[in-house]
């Protein structure tokens, strides 16, 4: 599949796809599921691929996290916001983005995977720290450090499953939908745009 392949045709198209990434992210976010069992990096890092304007991309994740945080503890406070380790989080969820021109060049299931997989490390690995180096839950020395990294296991198994299954979902859709549909956001070209 080559890069002109898999981009999309119209202003439109974009605002189509937002939505159905927001809602689907709002949803697997708000609806029950196993802790971090959540399609939030799976759509940064269709929307870093679909998306030719990486500020795209990152609406998609931030408009989602906001609605749901909202949603989920019912204000979005100044002190939610300015707490340390809620900037990690954000930041982490972002990080899928980067992923974009590798995915681009040439779309594979190898490639979705890997970068799901790192995606997962580096939320692991991201959050976990904050948590330990931010909150008062651990010890600041390397035992506390280790702890915090030994209890955050099991979520860190649901983060990789959640972004596996979440990834194969998404862009298994939008394989079904670009190769056996007639939906014209997917399939026009407009090469003034995306020239």
């Amino acid at each position: 599949m080559s890069n002109q392949d898999h981009k999309l045709n119209s202003s439109f198209s974009y605002l189509v796809i937002l939505a159905v990434l927001i809602s689907l992210g709002v949803a697997g976010r708000l609806l029950p599921h196993p802790p971090n069992f959540t399609p939030m990096a799976a759509i940064a890092l269709f929307a870093g691929f679909i998306f030719i304007k990486r500020y795209m991309a990152i609406v998609a994740v931030i408009a989602t996290m906001l609605l749901c945080d909202y949603f989920a503890f019912g204000s979005l406070s100044a002190s939610w916001f300015g707490s340390k380790s809620m900037f990690v989080v954000y930041l982490a969820l972002l990080f899928p983005i980067v992923f974009k021109n590798f995915l681009q060049k040439k779309l594979s299931i190898l490639k979705i995977v890997g970068a799901a997989l790192v995606s997962s490390i580096v939320f692991f690995l991201a959050t976990n720290f904050a948590v330990w180096a931010f909150s008062p839950m651990y010890a600041k020395t390397l035992e506390g450090l280790m702890l915090c990294f030994t209890m955050a296991i099991p979520f860190f198994q649901n983060t990789v499953a959640g972004n596996l299954v979440w990834s194969g979902v998404i862009f298994g859709a939008y394989f079904a939908l670009r190769n056996f549909s007639n939906l014209r956001i997917l399939n026009q070209k407009d090469t003034s745009i995306f020239s």
